[in-house]
């Protein structure tokens, strides 16, 4: 008799997204599918192959499938993702084809581990040998990052020009029951203070497990980002904020995850959160650094800083 499906498998929101790619086949109401392949997950999900790869083996590891052959897992996943309710699927029975063995891989690529220290899409070249000349890029992978690099250079000047305007005309303040926004000095402030406030809360790491260690960064990451989120921000977007907030976000979801099952040494899952966390630390101290948030929120970085260390097993 199966187990049940698993209904309580922590994910993050890239992770989620890849679910929900892969089983897009069954979700579009398709009773009898292949799920998604990676390349097709990668264009849906503006992800290199070699991080889809390498999220994926992450999943099987959480929905505890790791063991299967590959060709079978990716069936696995969809089945379970679908009776565990991640994702939607049509009404009546549902029959999911097994995929290629060769798209779960189980060797990551140089690309693929350096892939997952990314935290915005981008496309991740093969290593080459010295001396070797670096593939050409075929005409539809150009096109391909020519139509995503103006969606995200039009993307941003919407929200710039949207930003500056609703500033300027005072919509943002309108209504009897609307908080007036801060300046910039005012907003810089209650941020410092909020990370000064979490950091005096740390708990002691030293000599804890890397589970109890990572509960603890979580706690104190926590306890700036939920503050962090629900103030009033400054009328004008700054990308120094947005990072600050990114940065944040990852190493809340990088340190649940030490946190819940701590990797094994040399996993895949391992180079994951440990180039995640790093990741998150380079943003968070970008964001305070460019928005001069003080000295506080730098040292909120080097507490992440610290969290990547203690991701790592060895």
């Amino acid at each position: 008799m199966a187990a049940d499906p698993p209904t309580d498998v922590l994910l993050t929101d890239t992770q989620a997204r890849i679910l929900a790619a892969l089983c897009r086949p069954i979700s579009a109401r398709d009773h009898l599918a292949t799920p998604a392949t990676n390349q097709e997950i990668a264009d849906s999900v503006f992800l290199s192959v070699d991080a889809v790869k390498g999220h994926l083996r992450t999943l099987y590891r959480k929905f505890g499938i790791e063991d299967l052959a590959p060709g079978e897992r990716r069936a696995r996943l969809v089945e379970l993702a679908v009776a565990g309710g991640y994702v939607e699927a049509p009404e009546g029975e549902v029959a999911v084809v097994p995929g290629l063995a060769d798209e779960d891989d189980d060797t990551p690529s140089a690309a693929e581990i350096a892939a997952a220290e990314d935290l915005r899409p981008r496309e991740v070249p093969e290593p080459t040998k010295p001396g070797a000349v670096p593939r050409a890029a075929s005409p539809a992978e150009e096109k391909r990052r020519n139509r995503r690099a103006a969606y995200v250079t039009v993307a941003v000047l919407v929200v710039v020009i949207v930003g500056a305007s609703l500033a300027t005309s005072g919509i943002f303040n309108q209504g009897s029951n609307a908080q007036k926004a801060p300046t910039p000095a005012a907003f810089r402030k209650e941020v410092a203070g909020e990370c000064r406030e979490a950091l005096a809360n740390a708990p002691d790491t030293s000599g804890a497990d890397r589970a109890a260690n990572a509960r603890a960064y979580l706690g104190v990451v926590e306890a700036v980002r939920g503050p962090y989120e629900s103030l009033v921000a400054p009328n004008v977007p700054d990308i120094a904020l947005e990072r600050f907030s990114t940065g944040l976000t990852a190493a809340v979801n990088f340190n649940g995850d030490v946190a819940k099952a701590p990797p094994p040494a040399g996993s895949a899952e391992e180079a994951e959160a440990v180039a995640g966390l790093g990741s998150a630390a380079r943003q968070v101290r970008a964001g305070a650094r460019g928005y001069r948030l003080g000295p506080e929120c730098l040292a909120l970085a080097d507490l992440i800083a610290r969290s990547a260390q203690n991701a790592a097993a060895s």
